[in-house]
């Protein structure tokens, strides 16, 4: 099984190797500007992809310090704020001289995916969900009665997969800590009002 899984790694840092040298670079001179956020491009905005960032340290770190709830909302609600106003951008921008978007097939997503200006729309999306998820599983472990040994054992490596791959991340939490490891939402219920 080891060797298996070494073997799949491998392709798939090979492939990634490979897809990477094999693109086109980005002409970020030729960007499109959103007019909404004072005429940057994609790759002016580029280093905001990162603002949630300090988030994720707290809910790892510091999960139960009284600040970490509302702080970690900072970054998904500024990436939120950022992609709102870059997709409206585009859509005020748009001439009508070009396809419609294809959301319905592999190809016609594919295809919106070759233009850079998409691709951060879509990384800027992914921050700001994945964010909202790590936050919400954390919230949750809490609301559960997850210890803090709980939480640097189990909750920090599914915040890590929320990171990284996003839905591992959070079936992960559902599927094995939050069923096995962590009491139901309403053990808590009955034994405060029991109080």
């Amino acid at each position: 099984l080891d060797g298996s899984i070494l073997l799949l790694r491998g392709i798939a840092l090979q492939h990634t190797i490979f897809s990477i040298s094999t693109m086109p670079p980005i002409d970020v001179d030729n960007l499109a500007p959103f007019l909404l956020l004072g005429g940057y491009n994609a790759a002016d905005l580029w280093p905001t992809t990162n603002c949630a960032m300090p988030g994720w340290l707290l809910l790892a770190l510091a999960p139960r310090w009284r600040h970490t709830a509302g702080l970690s909302l900072v970054g998904p609600i500024v990436s939120a704020m950022i992609y709102t106003l870059a997709a409206i951008s585009m859509i005020v921008a748009d001439d009508g001289s070009g396809d419609d978007p294809d959301f319905m097939t592999l190809e016609g997503v594919a295809s919106m995916f070759r233009d850079p200006t998409v691709v951060f729309l879509g990384w800027t999306h992914y921050v700001a969900y994945d964010a909202l998820i790590g936050r919400w599983i954390v919230l949750d472990s809490i609301e559960r009665g997850a210890s803090l040994k709980v939480h640097y054992l189990l909750i920090v490596p599914c915040l890590f997969f929320a990171l990284m791959l996003g839905p591992v991340g959070f079936i992960l939490y559902i599927s094995i800590v939050r069923t096995f490891f962590l009491r139901s939402g309403n053990e808590s219920d009955t034994k405060e009002k029991s109080v």
